[in-house]
């Protein structure tokens, strides 16, 4: 996530709050779902994600210890936009989950807990329990942590030729094979004066 180079604002239609289990039950399971809607798609660093069909989110929420919350985050949806290479459009299923932690802010792991630490989960601090929490930061991380860097239409597309513009996955470029890198195509009109051999 940290590597998208610009990360736009949650939208403001968007609520993701759970019950919490009964404390002190290690046994009770909090289920939820919710379908939601991104009708403007995301643009990340020039790469624009459309979402036809809506975004899926499932959580489940359960007390690991008295003071632990795990929640488990499901994002499913389909994705569509350009090639990055041949400009074609991708349809693309994307689906995945992350594990969250909640406790307390200043709790101690192995001091205030029996778990050791909070290694194997995304940990999240909160302030105070309530009878419900939002999810809402840790669903825009997830789906942001699925999405692909950039579409392609599969791993060995050719893309388009730089000269003329084809399709290099449908047609036999008639162009000819360019030798020289074309960012230096303005460096070969330049002729260069000999140095003078020294007497």
């Amino acid at each position: 996530m940290s590597s998208l180079p610009h990360v736009p604002n949650i939208p403001e239609n968007w609520n993701f709050i759970i019950e919490l289990p009964p404390r002190r039950d290690d046994t009770a399971v909090i289920e939820k779902s919710w379908k939601v809607d991104l009708p403007e798609g995301l643009d990340l660093g020039g790469q624009k994600f459309l979402f036809p069909e809506g975004i899926v989110v499932d959580a489940k929420a359960q007390w690991m210890e008295e003071s632990l919350l795990f929640v488990r985050i499901t994002v499913d949806s389909i994705t569509k936009g350009e090639c990055a290479r041949c400009l074609t459009d991708v349809r693309l299923a994307i689906s995945d989950e992350l594990m969250y932690l909640y406790y307390l802010r200043g709790l101690e792991f192995g001091k205030d807990t029996k778990l050791q630490s909070d290694d194997g989960f995304m940990p999240v601090e909160v302030d105070h329990w309530g009878r419900t929490i939002s999810l809402l930061d840790q669903v825009w991380e997830t789906l942001l942590a699925i999405l692909p860097v950039k579409f392609l239409c599969r791993e060995d597309c050719a893309g388009l030729c730089q000269s003329c513009g084809s399709d290099l996955n449908e047609d036999t470029c008639s162009c000819e094979a360019q030798e020289t890198d074309l960012r230096f195509e303005t460096l070969r009109g330049i002729s260069f004066a000999e140095k003078p051999d020294k007497a």
